[in-house]
């Protein structure tokens, strides 16, 4: 064997080294690093004409008045304990309506958003709200008038 070849089997056998070092750093850091699945909003079946909507997880939802597209309207989270301020996504099933999230603002002991719906072109009144309070997510279905 000469030199030449000596020095590449060296050189070879250190970057089979390196790469079965680095595969086993990534291995390690994508086994201690897995984000949790994210848990499934739970559906909620309320009226929201007939007052709050109470929350499984203690607390309850409250709509200013009936929605309306392009009416603003308020919407009343209370009794909910968050770290962070809860977060209300408006979303119509099967339809893109672009980007409709409400961050709510703390109001003495609870919070609200101050919420205005688009208009929906195609004339569908479904929408969903899905609320995320903590690690909480809830998802109410309603219509608009």
């Amino acid at each position: 064997m000469t030199a030449k070849q000596r020095k590449l089997l060296i050189l070879g056998a250190a970057l089979l080294a390196f790469g079965a070092v680095k595969f086993g750093l990534i291995y390690y850091w994508y086994l201690h690093n897995r984000q949790p699945a994210a848990q499934a909003a739970q559906v909620l079946s309320c009226d929201i004409e007939r007052g709050a909507c109470a929350l499984p997880g203690g607390g309850a939802l409250r709509f200013s008045a009936r929605p309306s597209h392009g009416q603003p309207f308020e919407i009343r989270l209370d009794g909910v304990a968050a770290d962070a301020a809860p977060t209300a996504d408006f979303t119509m099933p099967d339809m893109d309506m672009g980007f409709n999230r409400y961050t709510f603002v703390r109001d003495g002991e609870g919070w609200r958003a101050r919420v205005i719906l688009p208009m929906c072109v195609s004339g569908s009144r479904d929408w969903q709200v899905e609320l995320k309070a903590g690690k909480a997510a809830y998802l109410l279905p309603f219509r608009v008038r």
